[in-house]
């Protein structure tokens, strides 16, 4: 599984008469990705699907061409690729108040490092991916946005793969305490994810 420079289309022209179709297919993708947890936190576990749109977006909004910046995206992007063992997520801080957005913000300090999966009981903590330029070993603050990986053991990797043993995604956090099962179309979608090598 990986993301190439050469699947990416450099053309804005081309890309523009291929977008809409793009668009269409994208969407019941994410959408069988998507969880939300409570009412402010919406997950989006990312592919090798997603992931391609987004850089091929970002190549066409940015009108990217050189194909070492492509690279670059690619690599930023590459880094939420899930594996055998690792599932990955968009984390969105959804608030819908605009004059309240920093105080919802500092309310949920921590709540990226407040994050688990809970599966057939074993506890499997997100782990915050950095951004390019973060400093991985300095906590990053509360913005509306994250990124996360779940790393599973042998143990939790084949009990989530089993449909029958239950999963939840759960956010303990001292403002903001919820759980989601994982069930139906979404655990299969992941479940495929844990299918891959590596």
């Amino acid at each position: 599984m990986a993301l190439n420079v050469a699947d990416i289309i450099t053309d804005p022209e081309v890309y523009s008469a291929q977008r809409p179709g793009a668009r269409t297919r994208i969407l019941p993708v994410r959408a069988e990705r998507r969880i939300r947890v409570g009412d402010m936190l919406l997950f989006e576990f990312e592919n090798e699907q997603t992931l391609h749109y987004q850089v091929q977006e970002m190549v066409y909004t940015e009108r990217l061409r050189n194909s070492s910046e492509i690279a670059h995206e690619i690599d930023i992007y590459a880094r939420l690729l899930p594996s055998s063992h690792t599932l990955t997520a968009t984390v969105f801080i959804e608030l819908d108040v605009l004059e309240t957005v920093r105080l919802e913000l500092e309310r949920l300090a921590g709540v990226q490092r407040s994050i688990r999966l809970e599966v057939d009981g074993i506890p499997v903590p997100a782990e915050e991916i950095p951004g390019p330029d973060e400093d991985p070993d300095v906590l990053s603050p509360t913005v509306s946005v994250h990124m996360v990986r779940f790393t599973l053991s042998d143990a939790a990797r084949d009990a989530f793969r089993d449909p029958a043993v239950p999963v939840e995604l759960v956010v303990d956090h001292p403002a903001y305490n919820e759980a989601t099962p994982i069930t139906g179309a979404t655990r299969t979608s992941l479940i495929a994810d844990l299918a891959l090598r590596g």
